[in-house]
Formats: C-alpha cells, sequence, structure tokens
C-alpha cells in the first residue's frame, strides 16, 4: 500500500495541507520512502496566503490535491485535518483517509 503524509521537514505531519513543501510517500511493501512537491506551498507562497482553517482559504486544494495523489498511486492519505472538498475528492479517486493527532511520521506510517 502507498501512503501519502503532509510534511515541510520529512519528520513531522504538517497539519494545514496548502502549507506544507512536500508529501512524504511510503510504500509499505517495499519500504521506500519518496518526497513530492506540494503544488499547494507554491501558490499559498506567491499569494502571502496566511494559515486560517480548512477550506476558508478558498484554495481549491481539494481538486488539486486528490488526482496529484492518484498519479503516484497513492491509496491512504494520513493528515491531522482535512476540508470538506477534500474528503469529498478523496472518495472520487479512490483514497482512503486517516486522520490523526500524532505528530511524528514514523509512528503512524
Amino acid at each position: 500500500m502507498k501512503i501519502a503524509v503532509p510534511t515541510s521537514n520529512e519528520k513531522t505531519i504538517c497539519e494545514f495541507i496548502p502549507f506544507c513543501k512536500y508529501f512524504l510517500l511510503y510504500d509499505t511493501e517495499t519500504k521506500q520512502k519518496k518526497l513530492i512537491n506540494n503544488p499547494m506551498f507554491d501558490i499559498v507562497k506567491e499569494k502571502h496566503i496566511k494559515k486560517r482553517d480548512c477550506g476558508e482559504n478558498a484554495l481549491h486544494t481539494g481538486e488539486i490535491i486528490p488526482p496529484l495523489l492518484k498519479n503516484y498511486d497513492v491509496e491512504l492519505l494520513i493528515a491531522q485535518k482535512l476540508g470538506e472538498g477534500m474528503l469529498d475528492n478523496l472518495e472520487v479517486y479512490n483514497i482512503k483517509y486517516k486522520l490523526t493527532d500524532e505528530k511524528e511520521i514514523e509512528k503512524v506510517i
């Protein structure tokens, strides 16, 4: 199974997906890890957007991230917070999700 976790430092889970630099992809079969850039981070940086609650930035993260993850064959997204649009589109792309309060990636993969 391929798992995706939003992060900015490869060690901790980033709370808000648009403000994370990367997604850490982890393959549970091969134990391989791969970092991919989060396209939302560039948008946030360019537009100088400040953090707000899920969905309040109207960035359409839920429309951009699920197809990106699907392109990498991700089957599970582990995150701390997900907005309604993200939840709807994860279902459309048949990607499961798990919400966690855990901060350390190694404890959830």
